[in-house]
């Protein structure tokens, strides 16, 4: 005998459904299966990344690139580095790797413009300091 409320098989001589404890008296209703889930509805393809994929935000590399190296690029890439998240909870895949892409790109074009800065700086700065020595050393 099937339980007119959850549609489990039960024994004949049953009285009380062994799955949801509800009555098997004829008077009660008859199980109905839900319908099934139409194609239609839930998320489509693309909801979220696939199973498996990460996606990197970038987000500390791009802070860490705005506190030492380029302040412009770096904030540049913070911004893409926090849309990866949106994007992904929204469930648009190609837009996340669009964003994490940019990302990386920002913070790899800051932390080269910073490192480039400051070796020049470096060099610049001891060929100062080495032509303050040889006039301090002429006038002696």
């Amino acid at each position: 005998m099937n339980c007119p409320n959850c549609g489990t098989n039960n024994l004949d001589n049953a009285t009380v459904c062994a799955n949801c404890g509800r009555s098997l008296s004829v008077g009660a209703q008859s199980y109905t299966p839900p319908p099934p889930v139409s194609p239609g509805y839930g998320p489509g393809p693309g909801a979220g990344a696939p199973a498996g994929m990460n996606i990197p935000n970038y987000l500390w590399q791009s802070i860490v690139v705005t506190l030492c190296c380029c302040l412009p690029l770096g904030i540049v890439g913070i911004i893409f580095a926090t849309q990866v998240n949106s994007k992904l909870a929204q469930g648009d895949t190609a837009g996340a790797l669009e964003a994490s892409r940019k990302a990386k790109l920002f913070t790899l074009l800051g932390l080269g413009i910073g490192l480039v800065f400051t070796i020049i700086m470096f060099v610049f700065n001891g060929a100062m300091i080495m032509n303050a020595v040889r006039e301090a050393q002429a006038n002696q």
